[in-house]
């Protein structure tokens, strides 16, 4: 019979410190999804994405008032190239 542990309270687990719980997305589609959930969920580009179709994502992100966690990985300024 398992004892109880060290587990965190329900309301709370898988919740970042600013609220949002983390939804990984691999394109725009899935972006989507969160439509009606952008104040609950925050998305978080999955790392094999490339550079390219991460730039489409920040931008419908943006359209649709998502939040991403990580919108500046992998993207690089012009002038830096």
């Amino acid at each position: 019979m398992p004892n109880i542990g060290y587990g965190s309270n329900k309301k709370t687990r898988h919740v970042m410190p600013d609220g949002f719980k983390k939804f990984l997305i691999h394109n725009v589609k899935e972006l989507e999804v969160l439509l009606m959930q952008n104040r609950t969920f925050a998305a978080e580009i999955a790392h094999n994405v490339s550079s390219k179709k991460r730039k489409d994502i920040v931008e419908r992100a943006q359209q649709l008032s998502i939040k991403l966690t990580n919108p500046n990985a992998r993207l690089r300024s012009e002038d830096d190239e």
